[in-house]
């Protein structure tokens, strides 16, 4: 799927009123001098044509200037970034939260690849210290996949074999998910 393809059919998913209005070159730049890297150009075409946030997964992308649009408990999306990520131990600086999906499972995209490399972070299957980790997708792959159906399930954590905090947190992972 092509980049405009991706963005008609962004377009297309969203029912007339549910997603904001696209956001300002001067919200994207708020970004990206914060990150210190360009936004990808397929998010920044996403944010600067088609909306201001709610695209993605069940619509839950953030905003870069509203926190009172329905899709969304989270703060801007530059406020999440400097106020809950960037300085997190271990978050590489151009990971950029994206969407949250409840139960503290986020998705990022990374900055400082072209193509939007994604990132997620996943507390309940992983330790603190390696619940970041690259999912080994672009965010062109993982919309198609969000709006084509095939992509609904949580970002799957690879195995980490040597960590026996992991291997706790793995195993009380699906008892957390199940209540």
């Amino acid at each position: 799927m092509t980049d405009d393809e991706l963005l008609d059919q962004i377009r297309a998913e969203a029912a007339p009123g549910d997603q904001p209005a696209p956001g300002s070159a001067e919200a994207v730049a708020e970004v990206e001098a914060a990150v210190g890297h360009p936004m990808p150009a397929l998010l920044k075409r996403i944010y600067l044509e088609v909306a201001d946030g709610g695209f993605g997964r069940w619509g839950e992308a953030l905003s870069l200037t509203d926190t009172t649009y329905q899709f969304s408990d989270s703060p801007r999306l530059v406020e999440a970034y400097l106020t809950g990520w960037r300085d997190k131990p271990g978050h590489p600086a151009s990971v950029v939260p994206l969407l949250e999906w409840g139960c503290a499972i986020w998705s990022f995209v990374d900055f400082s690849t072209s193509d939007g490399r994604m990132w997620a972070w996943d507390p309940n299957q992983r330790c603190l210290e390696h619940a970041l980790f690259p999912e080994g997708v672009t965010l062109a792959e993982r919309l198609a996949g969000w709006l084509d159906g095939r992509d609904e399930a949580f970002p799957e954590p690879p195995a980490v074999s040597d960590c026996p905090a992991c291997s706790v947190s793995s195993a009380d992972s699906g008892l957390q998910r199940l209540n």
